[in-house]
């Protein structure tokens, strides 16, 4: 993430904030310039497999503007220093791609341009969960693209094996961790990754916690003193210390050889997570199954969300009207939307999307039973959630603090403490008002 300093002073946490330095009004035609005949042309910056595809769709099918898609390499790879560098010199493209816990720092970066008044008209096509993922500071940003809802996936022999049936509660899920390490001392219920804080996030969520919040008078943090994270943390704590999950790290081949083999029975995971599992634990084909997720409170209907991304409006962005149409299109259409589902395995953030055939189809690997009627339900409970302005910072320093934490037979409360703390400090050196608690 890029470190330019920011050079005027914070007027609001998250809506007039100050430019990078060397932003000018002009660009180049990914500002939002004319092709041929009048045409808008637009420039799209992203990374997805099928976004290009869909910008091709949208240009065959439109005649008054042009989308210019061009790939770059992924945000957390050099994509979003690469937009921050654009800005800076005044010739970044219309649109990117933006991953929603990002945004925030494109907005106090001055990167982001506001867009609340022009894209109003298209909220009403998406739910309040996923229009608050492009808002920052109660102001819009961009258009959602896709969800990472959660669910239970569970290996449905395991569970007949064990006597198991999918967990209603958190707390039916300690129990059934004990039975599991009862009946078999090899085996678990389920893993937990101390590098993974989006997964974290998105438990923290489900129990209706929020780390950040915003308004005019400055950013708060509450990290170490959120409710539902502290309880979150509080549950694995206990399941790790007794040995009754798995510590392993996320996406490593030892983790899928787990999901293979029969030493993890369930894992708790997002949508997209059904794409990773297949290609990575091919041998456990057709033996795993997808439940809603276990909840805190019996009865009770939330879910947290885990990734997810935006078409974001750069700073400089001239013809917003064209953007937004595109962006808009992308998420609702139904030719543009199974494009994505297909090559990007997404989960649509818009309503209509939400009904695509293509979320219909069995899937061979998952016994072929459709899943994602599991998530489209889950979609409609998903918790809000802000994202701050430092994550790079914060999520780095979350997984080394738990990790550290695991390793030692350590506190993961007190090391929440620790990565505000440091949250705290990244954000004041931008020139940013902070309280906490």
């Amino acid at each position: 993430m890029a470190k330019t300093r920011i050079r005027t002073r914070l007027l609001a946490a998250a809506a007039a904030l100050p430019l990078l330095a060397g932003v000018t009004a002009c660009g180049s035609d990914g500002d939002g310039g004319s092709g041929a005949g009048g045409t808008a042309e637009v420039t799209f910056w992203g990374w997805a497999p099928g976004y290009e595809e869909a910008a091709a769709q949208y240009n065959a099918t439109h005649q008054n503007s042009r989308i210019k898609f061009e790939k770059i390499v992924s945000g957390s790879k050099g994509g979003y220093a690469k937009i921050f560098a654009a800005v800076k010199a005044g010739n970044a493209p219309c649109l990117a791609q933006v991953g929603y816990e990002s945004l925030p720092s494109f907005v106090v970066e001055g990167a982001a341009q506001e867009v609340g008044a022009d894209a109003g008209k298209y909220q009403p096509q998406y739910g309040d969960a996923a229009w608050s993922s492009v808002k920052v500071g109660g102001r819009v940003y961009g258009i959602p693209v896709d969800l990472g809802p959660m669910g239970l996936y569970y290996r449905t022999d395991l569970y007949a094996q064990y006597g198991l049936k999918p967990q209603a509660t958190w707390e039916e899920f300690a129990a059934d961790a004990a039975k599991v390490r009862s009946a078999n001392p090899n085996g678990y219920l389920s893993v937990f990754n101390p590098d993974d804080p989006w997964w974290f996030a998105g438990m923290s969520a489900q129990a209706g916690g929020n780390w950040f919040g915003a308004d005019d008078k400055g950013w708060k943090v509450a990290l170490a003193s959120d409710p539902g994270t502290a309880k979150v943390a509080k549950y694995w704590q206990g399941l790790v210390d007794q040995g009754l999950v798995k510590s392993e790290q996320s996406g490593t081949p030892d983790l899928y050889k787990d999901m293979q083999d029969g030493t993890l029975a369930a894992y708790a995971g997002p949508v997209w997570f059904s794409s990773i599992l297949e290609q990575n634990a091919a041998q456990a084909s057709g033996k795993w199954g997808v439940a809603p997720m276990p909840q805190w409170q019996d009865g009770a209907k939330s879910v947290g969300n885990d990734g997810g991304s935006s078409t974001a409006l750069i700073k400089g962005c001239k013809n917003t009207a064209a953007a937004l149409e595109f962006a808009n299109w992308m998420s609702t259409d139904p030719a543009a939307v199974a494009t994505l589902v297909e090559k990007a395995g997404i989960y649509p953030a818009s309503t209509s999307g939400a009904s695509s055939p293509a979320l219909a189809k069995p899937s061979a690997y998952f016994g072929n039973r459709p899943i994602f009627d599991v998530f489209k339900q889950a979609t409609a409970q998903a918790a809000t959630w802000n994202w701050g302005p430092t994550m790079t910072q914060t999520s780095s320093d979350l997984t080394d603090a738990f990790g550290a934490a695991v390793a030692s037979h350590g506190d993961l409360t007190a090391a929440l403490g620790t990565v505000q703390s440091k949250t705290v400090d990244a954000m004041k050196a931008k020139g940013l008002t902070v309280t906490t608690g």
